[in-house]
């Protein structure tokens, strides 16, 4: 009878030793890919503007791990440097080289294997390195505390290659409405010929107005660009744009 009764004693630890080992860590199931996100667009009270980012800006990664970049608007790059030089491109270094994708649309990738634990930095190289100076910047590995962590990387970018003038690139919102401006413009008709009339344009008056529309962007390389724009009205001379399009004809300089 005592044989007997041991045998659910001996189930009893074997079930509870079992339960134990499946606690136990799993070992690991190989590298990991780390994806992350470079530029695109963010929503802004006036429009869509530039995200000048990365997105994760900071990882932690083990030797053997890929890191996927994938590109949106418009054109960036990840390029190595130095935690000294945050914005300058390190002899030697990894670079994606510019990734144009205007549109934003997916599959615009590059991608990288991890093969140290030391911390990697990065930047993006757009305009002499201008995104670089508003803190587009990424890391690998970087410390969280003490020195050189990826807070003091982005600080030290900015402090080096900071302009403060591009820090809020922002799209035009074709909604708005452009300032009233000064402008001179050649009247036409009802007066002496070839008389200037200069006013505030207002979009009303008896002189020929018209309003003056500036905007800061980006062009479909990614470039950033500035634009003005001469909106307004005007008499036509006579036979002016007779029989063309688009204009007064012959009077593009």
């Amino acid at each position: 009878m005592k044989y007997i009764q041991a045998l659910p004693l001996a189930a009893s630890l074997a079930a509870a030793q079992m339960s134990v080992m499946s606690l136990a860590p799993q070992p690991s199931s190989g590298p990991m890919t780390h994806t992350v996100r470079v530029g695109g667009l963010k929503p802004v009270a006036t429009g869509m503007a530039p995200n000048l980012g990365y997105s994760p800006e900071a990882i932690t990664a083990n030797v053997g791990d890929m890191v996927l970049f994938e590109f949106f608007q418009k054109n960036h790059t990840v390029t190595q440097s130095t935690f000294a030089e945050p914005c300058k491109k390190m002899d030697g270094g990894m670079d994606s080289g510019f990734m144009p994708n205007p549109e934003g649309k997916p599959g615009v990738t590059w991608n990288m294997t991890v093969e140290t634990t030391d911390a990697l930095w990065f930047y993006c190289k757009q305009q002499n390195g201008i995104h670089c100076g508003v803190g587009m910047v990424f890391s690998i590995n970087a410390k969280f505390d003490g020195d050189k962590t990826m807070a003091q990387f982005k600080n030290l970018a900015i402090q080096k290659n900071g302009t403060g003038e591009l820090a809020n690139i922002q799209q035009v919102n074709p909604a708005a409405q452009a300032a009233p401006s000064t402008v001179t413009v050649q009247a036409g008709g009802g007066g002496a010929a070839g008389a200037a009339a200069t006013g505030t344009a207002t979009g009303t008056g008896a002189l020929a107005s018209a309003t003056v529309a500036q905007g800061q962007g980006t062009d479909g390389a990614g470039n950033v660009c500035t634009c003005q724009c001469l909106c307004g009205v005007n008499s036509f001379p006579g036979s002016a744009a007779v029989n063309s399009f688009g204009g007064f004809a012959g009077m593009i300089q």
